[in-house]
């Protein structure tokens, strides 16, 4: 036997500690945040959907068989029929989940994972966070040693402002993506964890995670995430200390999404954003009008009708400000989720501003007040306590605006870039 010399160490597999993901919601009993959420028939179908999930996913695999009584499936199959129209964008989702009655015992995790996630995007973009986080967890609790579901989790539980459980299953999802060699999710929850401290106002942290997510995306040939990357590295510029730097990474992240990805809005709206902080209102404006036909997402649209209101409010434009002011406030009235809503009343509140209008100014950063304490969103409270004390300062409309600074000059090149980005966005449009 050969004799081991002692610098010679044997090296063992690093041990992959997966972190585990905050679970419990609150609420009184399982559901409840769907069911109050919704208010609806729909929403009744949404929570008996969840704990048919439920049931099935804490049931061995060998018991499944028997798990739901004969014609579950056709009273369920009927009650959706009745209650949901053809054409409602859930209906094929709650059938998906209802097929799981007919054979429990031959359902796999994948598929009842997809479909939760599914259901989760759905609810989402339909402005239920509440609704979207409980099927997000179902999708992971189905997949747990997949990173995909847990990023999901993280990211609905960000939306949702639940940033310590958001923390939790990005960080789960980081160690299953690295563990799994799952580059693309690996990547992804460090731009998750990024977007986290960016919404807590921890800018450097922020960055770092960012250039880890950037390095990830080039050693693994991830482009799409590449572009995702750049894209977030704009927006932590635009607002630092190093601005003029922004739209070198604006521009890398247009070539890298192309002109016709369906995250090119959100960058043309991004970059608006940024032209209208230095001032150049009239530019934002047109952006912001181009970008709007693009979003359907609720939150998205909110932000959208928000920064255009702070655009022509800039530019002096009442009945486009007015208009706009509007449309802010009714989505804010008859919607449910906040996510973006103290940061469009910021932006409506700056565009009063401009405007003189001391009385819409203090309204709209009451409000934003209120909705950045509820979610910890310690930027957007600071914003809004500032432009409230200036109302309050203002008199309530006895005092005439100050003049405004003249912007600095709009360059060559980004005139370029704002050309080529109307032209694509309405080249999408007619297309």
């Amino acid at each position: 036997m050969s004799e081991s010399h002692p610098g010679n160490k044997r090296r063992y597999p690093r041990p992959w500690i997966i972190p585990p993901g905050l679970l419990m919601l609150n609420e009184p009993y399982e559901g409840f945040n769907v069911l109050d959420e919704t208010r609806s028939e729909l929403g009744v179908l949404l929570w008996q959907s969840l704990r048919d999930v439920d049931l099935w996913a804490s049931t061995r695999p060998e018991a499944r068989a028997a798990l739901f009584s004969p014609g579950s499936l056709r009273r369920r199959t009927e009650r959706i029929e009745a209650e949901v129209p053809v054409e409602h964008s859930a209906r094929a989702l709650l059938e998906a989940i209802a097929r799981l009655l007919a054979a429990p015992d031959r359902v796999s995790e994948l598929e009842v994972s997809d479909v939760c996630q599914e259901v989760s995007r759905w609810a989402s973009d339909e402005g239920m966070p509440r609704t979207a986080l409980a099927y997000a967890q179902r999708a992971a609790m189905a997949l747990p040693e997949e990173a995909g579901p847990a990023y999901l989790v993280g990211l609905v539980s960000r939306r949702a402002a639940d940033y310590r459980r958001a923390e939790t299953w990005f960080r789960r999802a980081l160690a299953l993506g690295r563990r799994n060699r799952d580059w693309r999710y690996y990547a992804l929850a460090h731009l998750g964890l990024a977007n986290l401290h960016m919404q807590r106002g921890d800018a450097p942290r922020a960055r770092v995670r960012l250039l880890r997510a950037l390095r990830a995306s080039r050693r693994y040939g991830l482009w799409s995430v590449r572009s995702m990357v750049l894209h977030d590295l704009f927006c932590i510029t635009a607002t630092g200390e190093h601005a003029e730097h922004a739209e070198m990474y604006a521009r890398a992240a247009f070539r890298s999404y192309g002109r016709r990805h369906p995250r090119l809005p959100m960058l043309a709206h991004d970059i608006a954003r940024f032209w209208m902080s230095r001032g150049h209102h009239a530019r934002a404006f047109q952006t912001f009008r181009a970008v709007l036909p693009h979003l359907t997402r609720l939150s998205d649209r909110l932000l959208a009708w928000a920064n255009l209101a702070q655009a022509a409010g800039g530019a002096g434009d009442e009945d486009a400000f007015t208009e706009a002011w509007s449309r802010v406030w009714r989505m804010i009235d008859t919607g449910t989720d906040l996510e973006r809503a103290a940061e469009a009343l910021i932006n409506v509140a700056s565009g009063a501003q401009s405007l003189g209008q001391w009385v819409r100014q203090e309204m709209a950063s009451s409000y934003a007040l209120t909705v950045a304490k509820r979610r910890s969103e310690a930027q957007q409270r600071l914003k809004a306590e500032e432009l409230l004390e200036s109302a309050r300062r203002a008199g309530m409309g006895r005092h005439e605006p100050d003049p405004a600074e003249p912007p600095p000059e709009f360059s060559s090149k980004s005139g370029d870039l704002a050309e080529a980005l109307v032209a694509a966005l309405t080249e999408t449009m007619d297309t």
